[in-house]
Order: C-alpha cells, then sequence, then structure tokens
C-alpha cells in the first residue's frame, strides 16, 4: 500500500462511511465474514432477525441524503409503534407518558401525585438519583427504576446522567436542562425506516459495494506503530499510514505494542454490557402485533422485545414472522443458562397474550453479544481522556460505538466516519500542499 492510505479496523458504520468518504485508497479489515458490525442481520427459517431491535432515523441531514441514496426504491418507512407491557397490559411508550392508561387506579395515582422535581434532577450527581428526581418516584418505581436495573445491568448510581439528554424520552428539563442534544430520544410519534427487503443490514450492504477493499476473516492481532503495520491471526501483515479503529477498546490496546500496562488496565476498567439475542421463530404470520415492546418486571428476562416483522411489509408477508428478544448481563448481574432463558422468556410471551402456544415456535436460537451497550460510568470521561491522549501520540484514531466508547446508533456511527474521513483529507491535501 502506498503512503497515504488508509486502513480501517472494523466493517461496521463507521468503518464504512469511513472508507466510501475517503477515496479509494482505505481498505477495511474485518474478522467477521460479513459487513455491519452490530448491525449485522440474521435469517433462518424464512425469518429476518437483527441483532437487536433497529429501525433507522437520524437528525444529520447528510446521514439521510446518503442512506436515502443506497437504498432509493428499496425503503419503508412508518411511525414508530412502540408499547410498555405493565400490570398485565400494554400501553403506549414511553411509560412516564401513559401511565394513566394503567388499569390499576392505586398506580395510577402514586405517578400522578409523586411530582418530579427538574432543578434537582440537574444537579443530581448519578443515574438513579436523575431517574427519581425528573420523573418523581411514582413513575420511577414503578417502571424506570427496574427497567434500567435490567436493561444496565448494574447498580444505577455507579452511572452517570450526562447521556440522558439523547436516549430518554422526556428528559428535558426546561430552563435548567443541559444543551439540547442533536439527537432526540425516540418518541411514539417518530417515523422511522427500515430496508423494503431483507434486514436492517442491508442498509450497510449496499454502503460496503461503494466502498474500498474489504479483506474479510482478518482478526488484528498486533499493531506496530513504529512500523505502522496490522499483524491478523490469519497471518496477514498490512502496512498503513493512518490506522483507525473500531475495536472495543480495551482489545485494541492489547494489540499495540509497547503499550503501557497502566492504560490497558484503565481500558479494562470502562464497563459494558452485555447482552443475549434470543430470536424466535414463529411458524405462522402474527397479527396486530406492536414493534417494540418493553418490559420492567424483573421477574421476566427480556427488557425488549422487537417483533421484526413489522419493520417492513415484505416481512408482514412472509408466512414465518421473527421475533427478537434483548437479554442483558454483566458481573453484576449473571443470568440463567439459554435453555431456561429461552423457556422464561417463550412462557411469559404466552401468558402475556403476545404468542398463541408453544406450538407456534418453530425454532429459537441465542447469540451472546459480549459488548451490547456501553456504560457511561463517572470514571468514564477521565479513562477515555488519557486512552485517547496516547493514541494520539502513535497515530491512531478510533471511531465507533466501543471504539469511542458512546452509546450511538448506527447513524451517528455513519456521520462520525464521514466526518473523520473529511479531517483526514483535508490532512492529507494540506500535507500535499505544503511539499
Amino acid at each position: 500500500m502506498p503512503a497515504g492510505d488508509l486502513l480501517i479496523i472494523g466493517a461496521g458504520p463507521a468503518g464504512l462511511a469511513l472508507s466510501h468518504r475517503y477515496a479509494d485508497s482505505a481498505r477495511i479489515l474485518e474478522a467477521t465474514d460479513e459487513v455491519g458490525g452490530l448491525c449485522r442481520s440474521i435469517e433462518f427459517g424464512g425469518g429476518v432477525f437483527d441483532l437487536g431491535g433497529h429501525s433507522f432515523h437520524s437528525p444529520h441531514a447528510e446521514v439521510l441524503e446518503l442512506v436515502g441514496s443506497l437504498m432509493k426504491g428499496r425503503w419503508s418507512a412508518q411511525r414508530r409503534d412502540a408499547r410498555v407491557f405493565f400490570g398485565g397490559q400494554l400501553i403506549d411508550y414511553p411509560f412516564q407518558n401513559h401511565f394513566h392508561d394503567i388499569a390499576d387506579p392505586a398506580v395510577v395515582a402514586e405517578c400522578q401525585d409523586a411530582l418530579p422535581d427538574p432543578a434537582a434532577a440537574v444537579s443530581a450527581d448519578n443515574f438513579e438519583d436523575w431517574i427519581v428526581a425528573r420523573f418523581g418516584d411514582g413513575v420511577a418505581r414503578h417502571f424506570m427504576l427496574p427497567y434500567n436495573h435490567k436493561l444496565w445491568a448494574r447498580d444505577l448510581r455507579r452511572m452517570s446522567r450526562e447521556w440522558v439528554g439523547e436516549r430518554i424520552a422526556g428528559s428535558e428539563t426546561g430552563k435548567v436542562a443541559v444543551a439540547t442534544p442533536s439527537r432526540k430520544p425516540l418518541q411514539s410519534h417518530t417515523e422511522v425506516g427500515y430496508p423494503a427487503e431483507g434486514g436492517f443490514v442491508e442498509i450497510f450492504r449496499a454502503l460496503a459495494a461503494r466502498c474500498g477493499p474489504i479483506e474479510f476473516g482478518q482478526v488484528v492481532c498486533e499493531i506496530d506503530p513504529k512500523a505502522r503495520t496490522a499483524t491478523t491471526e490469519a497471518g496477514g501483515v498490512w502496512p498503513w499510514e493512518t490506522l483507525v479503529s473500531t475495536m472495543p477498546l480495551p482489545h485494541l490496546l492489547r494489540a499495540i505494542q509497547n503499550c503501557p500496562t497502566e492504560l490497558i488496565a484503565l481500558a479494562d476498567d470502562l464497563e459494558y454490557v452485555s447482552l443475549k439475542i434470543l430470536m424466535i421463530l414463529i411458524g405462522r404470520p402474527l397479527a396486530d402485533q406492536p414493534q417494540r415492546v418493553y418490559v420492567a418486571d424483573p421477574a421476566v428476562p427480556t427488557h425488549k422485545i422487537a417483533f421484526n416483522h413489522t419493520s417492513s411489509d415484505s416481512l408482514r408477508r412472509r408466512p414465518r414472522h421473527a421475533i427478537m428478544c434483548e437479554i442483558s448481563h454483566s458481573a453484576f448481574k449473571p443470568i440463567a443458562p439459554d435453555g431456561e432463558l429461552t423457556r422464561a422468556t417463550v412462557d411469559w410471551m404466552i401468558g402475556a397474550g403476545l404468542i398463541g402456544s408453544w406450538d407456534d415456535v418453530e425454532e429459537t436460537r441465542i447469540v451472546d453479544l459480549k459488548y451490547g451497550y456501553p456504560v457511561y460510568t463517572h470514571r468514564r470521561p477521565e479513562i477515555l481522556e488519557r486512552i485517547r491522549a496516547y493514541l494520539d501520540l502513535v497515530r491512531i484514531h478510533t471511531i465507533g460505538r466501543f471504539g469511542a466508547w458512546e452509546y450511538v446508533n448506527s447513524d451517528a456511527c455513519l456521520h462520525e466516519g464521514a466526518e473523520l474521513a473529511e479531517r483526514l483529507s483535508r490532512t492529507v491535501r494540506s500535507g500535499c500542499a505544503s511539499d
């Protein structure tokens, strides 16, 4: 590879967008045999499952334009239909806006009478205290705290509140709120998009076709910043002038030759949520299901259910339908074996009326994602600042959900990759002009 070429580790949304915007001289090393990263899709038995419940929306005009050009004529858009399962009934999402629809008058009264304190929410120094102050004790106790304990699989006081403005509906606190983020939390009326055929990964397959070369099955095991080479387990040695990684930071630092051990230890202190992705193939079409169901009950393994056949008309027309259930786990929250998780989840879905019976279940599979969601702990900013200072010295850039250790969706990763491509291109042009 000639000088000036770009080597990218990872063919997820961020890596693909970087390659697409940069130039033909960009090359991607991808550990698996498929593009998409955490946006991959799995198909079996006629059902299409995503790794997590995916739908597309974005505040970034250039990202909307890119995806529109990639999927022109092959796109499905609809209003988001999300519900909360509470006390044996489905109410509209988010809970804090629709608890008045709960059949139990005592719960409604408790949620209504325990008023929030927006000023206290702004001054809260951890996620749990922020929830109680922002939504009131009733909403917090009945839904927000148990749901987030399930999702984040840890004590919520370990988490900061810096990220809530972009992820939690109703997080705005009026004049005393933090600056309005570019991304808005999903609402019940949000319009979302999805490929008209196939799974969510079709966006990234289309993008990959416009990128530079992608080398599959290349697990990077060693990076030499002095020689500017990356070595893979397959024995390949790939030179680079500029290196951009989307690998999880602990893996990246371990791969870098002579990386200070104290930085590796810091990276290991970055916290994350792991996910069991339970895929349930239903052997018949399901009618009138919402796109998403959120469940706070700690006795139910899953916190989020995606009825993936609702994502497009073509999936609705299939003779078999796909259900994806996310189940969080961590060192703080161990979970049962896969068989027990599957039985408990399906039994609950039958009892809740979301599916008919076990006779409807044609096949189940579980995928275990070690890295599902990065966690915003109080130490995270300091850790990232020190790691980034070191990576700047060795001329390595990191982007993506676990490269940047930020809770971002695919659209933000596309935006991040494209922005970095522009910065790198300006640097190359500036260097050429000074030669």
